[in-house]
């Protein structure tokens, strides 16, 4: 005979409030580059006759400017015994492997990887007052372990050092 399965009732154990994605607020400058490139490219594909070209480079250059220069919007963020809520979205313990913390624009970072969801890493920002708590509650369901960075993440790192959209100040 198989005993009866235990079923919990999902409990929330750290909740938090903050952006919804990292933001620095960038001067005018910030686009120059960016939309000199884009008229090139643009210039290019008009003598090479690639109108659907021209409009995705355009929408691609539209979308970065809205995503530098308007603030994001506070969200909320969980951990429950029966995963993470991103925006009331739970992604349960099943689907989660490893995470870390790391920073970007002086604000911290959770990582969780994923490899089963299609967006393989869901990024959350910390408050101050809730990233020791996430890291107690965290240690607790999954592996703390940061991967090593690939040739990806190192040639943009090269590349945004050489070749910066901005002064720095």
């Amino acid at each position: 005979m198989v005993p009866p399965v235990q079923v919990e009732q999902e409990k929330t154990l750290v909740v938090w409030k903050a952006p919804a994605r990292p933001f620095k607020p960038r001067g005018s400058q910030f686009l120059t580059v960016p939309m000199v490139i884009a008229i090139l490219v643009g210039i290019i594909l008009l003598l090479a006759g690639e109108w659907m070209l021209i409009a995705v480079v355009a929408s691609l250059v539209f979308a970065y400017y809205v995503w530098s220069t308007i603030p994001p919007v506070e969200a909320e963020f969980s951990i429950t015994t029966r995963g993470v809520r991103v925006a009331g979205q739970l992604y349960v313990w099943e689907v989660l492997t490893r995470w870390w913390i790391t920073e970007k624009w002086g604000a911290r970072i959770l990582t969780i990887e994923t490899p089963v969801v299609t967006v393989g890493r869901i990024l959350m920002p910390l408050s101050k007052q809730a990233e020791k708590e996430v890291e107690t509650e965290m240690g607790k369901y999954l592996l703390k372990e940061q991967p090593a960075d690939t040739w990806l993440d190192k040639a943009g790192r090269w590349m945004t050092e050489k070749f910066p959209l901005e002064e720095k100040v």
